[in-house]
């Protein structure tokens, strides 16, 4: 029997929002037909970026893979691929190669190279694509600052990129997808590499935390626009355990911006490591979810003849209800045995006399609540020994004002 071994080169495709921090961006007037043709202008000394830029990303692949094999080092290979979420519909995530296609035969024609070089070298490739997120509001605020200066203020939600992001993962759920918050990068870059190499089988080395000021020869055509201050950088700035912020004033005209990104932002962070080692009131146990159920419970919420279950991770009530802004509401809690909630008309009885003592107006119906009660007991496949919160409040309120009638 002939065994061939197979070497294996780790692939990682890093998707980002296209806003990171920007704190200056040099302003630099070139002609605009060298833009668009991609070539470097006029007396410029780094032209070779310019021409890398145009490679197609399978051409890039194939010089990476070809370099690992030509040195040796194809048995501890990792190739890092970056690339911004706007442009992720030029990716076949299916393949996990650029989509070619008749307009761009370029990109079919590498491909084809870089498995031939695969096969021929009995390489195994392996693809994970890690996903970093940013909250909204800090990516709108960072292009108000400063992206303004060279992409002007038309800032639209695919500029953002995080509603891209959750398209990707969609579509790699499938294909080894991690997801990282920049903010928990930025704060413990240490704890999150380490559990990114974990999570793709490679070493982690503390060299990872710090490198050489100035220019990189990895660095695209385009750092001089947006690199300055990484240029002036040594390592994470872990000054006083806080990362560097700046205070951004953020205008009524880009809300809308902000009201669509922010829904996928919010599931893409429950997804991260850090959000499932987050610090919550547990059990004596000290475990997260004492009983593993827990974890993926669905919830009851809603305003009157309008209510939804949701997740426990997506379930929110507004900072203005006033259960938050006063203590203001009531409560029942509830039993079930055997497929019956125990002395439910009990309850009941006394959630309403107490909403009625607190002054509570535009109350659910006795109706509302049996019915709510009962579609989020079916949803979690609740039948028996389960125990339910029921809270009634008085209600969203216009300001934080501690008067019950200021509604």
């Amino acid at each position: 029997m002939i065994f061939i071994p197979t070497v294996t080169i780790k692939v990682l495709y890093y998707i980002l929002i296209y806003v990171l921090t920007l704190y200056y961006i040099p302003i630099f007037l070139y002609s605009a037909d060298s833009f668009l043709k991609g070539e470097a202008p006029d007396g410029n000394t780094d032209g070779w970026r310019w021409e890398r830029e145009k490679q197609c990303l399978n051409e890039r692949l194939y010089h990476a893979i070809k370099s690992l094999i030509d040195k040796g080092k194809e048995h501890e290979g990792c190739i890092f691929l970056k690339q911004m979420a706007k442009f992720a519909h030029l990716f076949n995530f299916n393949t996990n190669w650029e989509a070619g296609d008749i307009n761009n035969s370029e990109a079919n024609e590498w491909k084809d190279k870089c498995l031939e070089l695969i096969s021929e070298s009995n390489i195994e490739i392996q693809h994970y694509h890690v996903i970093l997120i940013r909250d909204p509001v800090s990516c709108v605020g960072s292009w108000v600052a400063k992206s303004s200066n060279v992409h002007s203020n038309n800032l639209h939600p695919d500029e953002v990129g995080v509603n891209q992001l959750l398209e990707v993962y969609s579509k790699v759920t499938e294909n080894r997808a991690i997801v990282i918050d920049s903010d928990d990068l930025a704060a413990c870059p240490s704890e999150v590499l380490q559990e990114l190499c974990v999570a793709v089988g490679i070493d982690y080395s503390e060299q990872m935390l710090t490198w050489e000021a100035g220019e990189h020869k990895c660095d695209g055509p385009w750092a001089k626009w947006w690199y300055h201050d990484v240029w002036k950088s040594t390592g994470w700035d872990l000054s006083n355990g806080r990362t560097h912020q700046q205070y951004r004033t953020i205008t009524t005209d880009i809300l809308p911006t902000i009201r669509m990104s922010i829904p996928a932002f919010n599931f893409l962070s429950t997804l991260t490591a850090a959000h499932k080692q987050r610090n919550i009131t547990t059990p004596p146990t000290g475990k997260l979810f004492e009983d593993p159920r827990n974890e993926h419970v669905l919830v009851y919420v809603g305003t009157p003849s309008k209510g939804r279950i949701i997740p426990r991770d997506m379930a929110s009530i507004s900072p203005f209800d006033s259960s938050v802004q006063g203590g203001d509401a009531c409560w029942e809690g509830l039993r079930v045995y055997n497929g019956r909630i125990f002395h439910l008309d009990h309850h009941l009885d006394r959630l309403f006399r107490s909403a009625k003592a607190l002054g509570f107006e535009n109350v659910h119906t006795r109706d509302e609540v049996i019915d709510a009660i009962f579609r989020v007991l079916a949803a979690n496949g609740m039948r028996n020994g389960a125990h339910m919160r029921l809270t009634l409040t008085r209600g969203e309120k216009c300001t934080s004002s501690m008067n019950p009638l200021f509604k």
